[in-house]
Formats: structure tokens, sequence, C-alpha cells
């Protein structure tokens, strides 16, 4: 899945709040080991701000594709209990087993890893610069056979599909969902890259490393507003283990996504 992760992930914990377990409101402390650098406001932020509000977390992680508010986010109601929600939701064909930065440190080949206690800001890239190239492909195609934390386009369809009926939150927690889908910045080249100007697309987007030329993942999920009151268009789109450039990987995902649009329209 790659940051498609940061989907259910977000879902779950507002399934939390629903539940009383935690609130939009409650203010969460970033712990060191947590940061990640790359990709992240929290990171930017983090020398001089430590605390941050749930709710401005959760459209961090899923609108700008946030690697610190992820850490934290899974562990604070992932890991083991991502199965039980997908059960409790029903869902089949997706599942969540490591953090986001886990993953990444395996696609890696990296196999000594420090303590959760001793992690560092930098250490990833101090970590993955002791791997020889051979090493990251071969740990980079075991990756790709392994099936955790791997998704189905029908197990994706079925989460959006009853996440936007509002089968799985309340109502004000469904249309928070919703808004900070809408508010995704990355992969514009994705499914909005060929839509109409203006179409309103809820999204999440999923960038896996390259090795070798050999891409990991490029993912785009969500659902396409379509004009004139038409209804909504849930589209998944995971492309695996491409050798194509990154605009090539795009534009397939968005020539999908406007053959899906414009075949719609016509019914």
């Amino acid at each position: 899945m790659a940051s498609v992760c940061k989907l259910p992930i977000a879902m779950n914990i507002l399934a939390m709040v629903g539940e009383g377990k935690l609130s939009l409101k409650d203010s969460i402390e970033i712990p060191l080991e947590d940061v990640v650098p790359d990709v992240s406001e929290v990171a930017e932020r983090w020398l001089k701000q430590k605390i941050f509000p749930l709710n401005e977390l959760l459209e961090w992680m899923v609108a700008k594709s946030d690697n610190t508010a992820v850490q934290t986010l899974f562990r604070m109601g992932a890991g083991a209990g991502m199965a039980a929600r997908f059960r409790q939701w029903h869902i089949d064909g997706m599942r969540v087993d490591r953090s986001e930065r886990q993953c990444n440190l395996d696609a890696a080949g990296v196999t000594n890893i420090p303590p959760v206690s001793e992690w560092t800001p930098g250490m990833f890239d101090e970590l993955t610069g002791k791997i020889t190239p051979a090493e990251r492909l071969r740990a980079m195609r075991r990756f790709l056979d392994d099936p955790r934390d791997t998704a189905t386009p029908n197990g994706t369809i079925q989460l959006l599909e009853r996440a936007f009926r509002g089968e799985l939150l309340s109502r004000e927690l469904t249309a928070r969902l919703v808004e900070i889908l809408k508010a995704t910045t990355t992969g514009s080249a994705r499914i909005k890259g060929l839509l109409p100007a203006g179409t309103v697309v809820a999204h999440k987007t999923g960038t896996a490393s390259k090795v070798a030329g050999l891409n990991g993942a490029t993912n785009d999920v969500g659902v396409i507003m379509l004009p004139k009151g038409a209804g909504t268009l849930a589209i998944a789109v995971y492309v695996k283990g491409s050798t194509r450039d990154q605009d090539t990987r795009d534009r397939i995902i968005a020539r999908i996504a406007k053959a899906a649009f414009d075949s719609w329209m016509l019914l």
C-alpha cells in the first residue's frame, strides 16, 4: 500500500474517537523516536513544537502524507488493532501490519534495527546507507512478495464505499474524513491528472522507493465527485513493481481514472 496505509489508519483513529477513546481536541505529544524528517510538517516544527492537536495530525497524515504523524498515530491505535478493525468493518483484502517506517526499512533490506527508544531523526538514511545496491534490489523483490501491508483494489473500493455511505463512522466523523481526503495535496498527476478542471477528488496516494529502476509501488485511491449531481465514483489503482519512470506511472493512473470517469458519465 505504501502511504495508502494512512487512510485506514486515519479511519481507525476516527473510529476510536467515535468510541470515546480519543477526542479530536486531544493534544498529542510527539516523541523524538517518531520524528521522520522526510515529508513531514510535524518534523519541520518539532524543535519548537512537540504537542499537536489530534485533528491536525490526522489531516497532515492523510492530506500531506506526513510521515511523523503516521508513526505516532500507528503506535496509538494501529498495530494488531488494525486486523480487528478490518474484521469489525467486514473489509477483506486489506491489511496493515507494520509502521510505514518499518515497511521502508524492510524494503531497503535493513535488518539490524535499533530499539524504538534509541531511534533518532536521520537514522533511516544512516542505516540504509550501509546497504549495497545489490542487497537493496534483493530486499525490494522480497518486499514485493510479502503479503503484509497490502491491499487489493476491490478491498480498497469496499472500504471507500462503506466509509462514504457512512456505514463505518458517525455522520460527523465521516464528514471529517471526506474533508481530509479532499484536502490531499500529493499526487495531483494521478487520479486528478486528466480529469476536467475543478473536478473534486477525495483521495490518498502512496509511493514506495525505487531501487535499480524497480519501483515498489505507485498508488492512488479515492472517490471522484461526478459533476451535475451524478453521484460519486470510487477508484483504486495500485501500480506494483514497475520499471517505468515516475511520469509514466502517474500517467497510467491518470488514464485509468479518466477512462472510468468518461465511461461513468456516458451511462
